[in-house]
């Protein structure tokens, strides 16, 4: 594991390549139980983002966002999803056997104001994913190419999917991250 986190204003990364950790690429994020940071200021060009239906973060474990099914197209479990809020409140991070030694890792997060997301990620853009607004980034650091999708799912909250592949291209990444973002999504109560 590294003993120094690397937060740019990227977007959230899953993994170390041990799959016992991973960083967190964006502005430092507060330890669980802090406020979370304040947003820049936005110009009123910025639209307000797309929410199909409201939907509830309260009371959802970000271990329960996804399933063993979910994830079949990148591999089965190494190990037991497990919370990591010491890292980002409110994830969970997924390892899985995809054929590497390391495996891969998603990410879930039950995860901060999308605005905010919005604005410290400026290199992503905006697709709607059923009816709601999801803030997508993709960026390659070294040999490593990390992807967030970022998923509005009410006016103060948002659901956060990361996943990380060495030598991985972004639009295959984008293409197997889109239905984990759905699942997530559905998974989550109405507000």
């Amino acid at each position: 594991m590294t003993s120094s986190r690397t937060w740019t204003a990227l977007a959230l990364t899953a993994l170390a390549l041990t799959g016992c950790s991973y960083s967190v690429n964006g502005t430092p994020l507060p330890g669980a139980g802090s406020a979370p940071p304040s947003a820049p200021a936005t110009s009123s060009a910025d639209a307000p983002p797309k929410i199909g239906r409201q939907r509830s973060v309260a009371g959802v474990d970000p271990c329960s966002l996804l399933t063993t099914g979910d994830l079949a197209d990148i591999g089965p479990p190494k190990k037991e999803p497990a919370r990591k809020d010491d890292v980002i409140p409110e994830s969970c991070q997924y390892v899985l056997d995809d054929g590497t030694p390391a495996g891969r890792t998603v990410v879930t997060a039950l995860y901060q104001k999308y605005e905010q997301v919005r604005a410290r990620q400026a290199k992503g853009s905006e697709e709607v994913l059923e009816g709601h607004s999801a803030w997508v980034l993709c960026d390659l650091s070294g040999n490593e190419m990390a992807c967030t999708v970022t998923i509005a799912v009410n006016a103060n909250r948002s659901v956060l999917v990361a996943m990380t592949q060495p030598g991985g291209a972004a639009e295959r990444m984008l293409a197997v991250m889109r239905p984990l973002v759905r699942s997530a999504l559905n998974r989550l109560p109405p507000a």
